[in-house]
């Protein structure tokens, strides 16, 4: 007979944090450079590339303010634990969707960047700012993961973070390959 004291309820489940992830990017470049790099298209598709992607769909729409949206979509091969393998199958299509706003007076510029996993209950959403100075600037990334899965969640959460760094690393250098 179950202890009637020990009762997990949804709210006590709901409680448990989010795993955060903090980053940079670094751009051998000021600013304004920095900025065309992350919303030309061509770009965005070749770090989706490098970072294991497969039909990878790209958009750039600027919008009024002088910002822009870039949205990336891909698949990914599921290389994760097993014990998230039966929640994505062999594959998984991720959009990413970065929202950058104005330029300051300074050049920086601040957004909020989302990805989302079709078909996986994890979502993670943040804030990036891109910010520098005439030789280099850098995109600083503040992201919350939260993977809504009981006993796992915290695991699939830092699989999660590990991957996005790793990811964040590699555009880090297509980004030094095409500034040079």
């Amino acid at each position: 007979m179950p202890n009637p004291r020990l009762r997990v309820t949804p709210a006590l489940r709901s409680t448990r944090m989010a795993t955060p992830l903090t980053s940079r990017i670094t751009f051998a470049a000021d600013p304004t450079g920095a900025y065309a790099l992350v919303t030309d298209a061509g770009y965005v598709e070749e770090v989706a590339v490098a970072t294991g992607g497969q039909d990878v769909e790209v958009s750039v729409t600027p919008t009024d303010d002088g910002g822009a949206t870039v949205v990336s979509a891909r698949s990914l091969p599921a290389d994760v634990p097993s014990y998230a393998k039966a929640l994505v199958g062999d594959s998984v299509r991720l959009i990413e969707t970065r929202v950058i706003g104005p330029a300051a007076a300074d050049g920086s510029r601040d957004g909020t960047v989302t990805v989302s996993f079709a078909g996986a209950p994890v979502s993670m959403e943040g804030t990036l700012r891109l910010s520098g100075d005439a030789a280099a600037s850098a995109v600083d990334v503040e992201m919350s993961i939260k993977a809504s899965v009981p006993f796992v969640g915290g695991k699939i959460e830092k699989f999660c973070a590990e991957q996005i760094e790793r990811a964040l690393a590699k555009e880090e250098e297509v980004a030094a390959t095409r500034l040079t």
